[in-house]
């Protein structure tokens, strides 16, 4: 019985051994590693959806606009500074269509009288708006400069504290700058609607032959088939590009690199911005933009494997980066900066012919 007794409470005293321990770490570790993984994917999958969310928002004011003003919103024209002359930017289509997603209040402190890089139109430059912002994107949103050594002012010398968007509107591939002759060439939806550099001449539709607001009906290749809008991550572009100190992705510009970008290069087709300035890599094709530059002019996102795209159709779709495009080194560029001229030496790829509006080209989703 005393036997029987002491051999019970040994059984009863006994704990885990070191290497059970070790084994049972081990277990929790592996599980860890398992599961991390796919709840890392769940939160992307959450993000992403909420990326598209807005995107179709955004597709959606669109179209409201168009049905109200007979066409898409301008992407950029002249402003008129306090003085009176002209500059050659002003507020973008994002800040057009405020009224269209339910920021309104936004639209009526916009003083349209006056470029929007004045003290006056502060407000307006500050205002953050959550249907911008792609929640992978996680510096969109932030007040510029982020740098406190610069003087964060606009052309009056007023602060404007500029925020940052996730999002821009198609230029198309081959988008032009200034030149009356030139622009109406410019292919995609968004683009500088006035011919005159406001530097030389203060006109707001100079010659009438600039780059007019699109309509539905300008739409050729069928609304389904044209990209309306585009991810522009402001993290990852601001990350690499040292040449702007105010940044990239002004929500309220209309400028090249802030709220457009061009189909000219593939999604996400930079890694850094090294690989897309020849003057850092040999290697690295010609600038292809008589504006901006090949970094900030490029579709970039943070989500794996490509971006989303909101289409003329209120659709949105997400388009890999391993879809069909020309070789960027087929498409050369010559000429002043305001008579660019492109010489084509090789077929546009599927994602080229789906920034054109009017290319006549024939793509099927099975494509993308």
């Amino acid at each position: 019985m005393e036997k029987a007794l002491r051999s019970s409470l040994q059984r009863a005293r006994r704990g885990f051994t070191l290497i059970e321990l070790l084994v049972v770490i081990a277990i929790i570790a592996v599980l860890i590693a398992l599961l991390l993984p796919a709840v890392q994917s769940a939160r992307e999958a959450a993000r992403r959806a909420q990326c598209t969310n807005n995107m179709k928002q955004l597709a959606l004011a669109c179209h409201n606009y168009e049905s109200s003003n007979g066409s898409f919103p301008m992407g950029d024209h002249i402003g008129r500074k306090n003085n009176g002359g002209g500059m050659r930017q002003d507020f973008g289509h994002f800040v057009a269509l405020t009224a269209y997603f339910e920021q309104g209040a936004a639209w009526n402190a916009l003083n349209t009288s006056l470029t929007c890089f004045v003290g006056a139109n502060s407000t307006i430059n500050a205002i953050g708006m959550n249907i911008l912002w792609c929640p992978s994107d996680d510096t969109a949103g932030l007040r510029c400069p982020n740098d406190p050594n610069v003087d964060p002012t606009g052309w009056d010398d007023a602060y404007q504290p500029m925020t940052y968007s996730s999002y821009a509107g198609n230029m198309g591939p081959t988008p032009y700058r200034y030149d009356d002759a030139k622009l109406p060439q410019s292919n995609g939806i968004f683009n500088h609607n006035s011919g005159k550099d406001p530097l030389t001449t203060f006109t707001m539709n100079a010659g009438g032959a600039s780059f007019k607001p699109v309509k539905i009906s300008a739409i050729t290749d069928g609304t389904s088939n044209t990209i309306l809008y585009g991810e522009h991550a402001h993290s990852r572009i601001i990350s690499q590009d040292t040449s702007d100190i105010y940044g990239a992705n002004w929500w309220s510009s209309g400028d090249w690199g802030d709220t457009t970008f061009s189909t000219f290069f593939p999604p996400n087709y930079f890694k850094t911005a090294a690989q897309s300035d020849i003057s850092k890599n040999p290697s690295a094709p010609t600038q292809k933009f008589p504006r901006g530059n090949n970094w900030t002019m490029t579709a970039t996102s943070n989500h794996p494997g490509g971006c989303n795209f909101a289409f003329c159709d209120g659709s949105v779709r997400f388009i890999k980066d391993s879809v069909s495009s020309w070789s960027p080194n087929s498409v050369t560029v010559s000429g002043s900066q305001d008579n660019w001229v492109y010489t084509q030496t090789q077929p546009q790829g599927v994602f080229q012919s789906l920034g054109t509006r009017n290319g006549g080209e024939v793509i099927s989703a099975d494509q993308y």
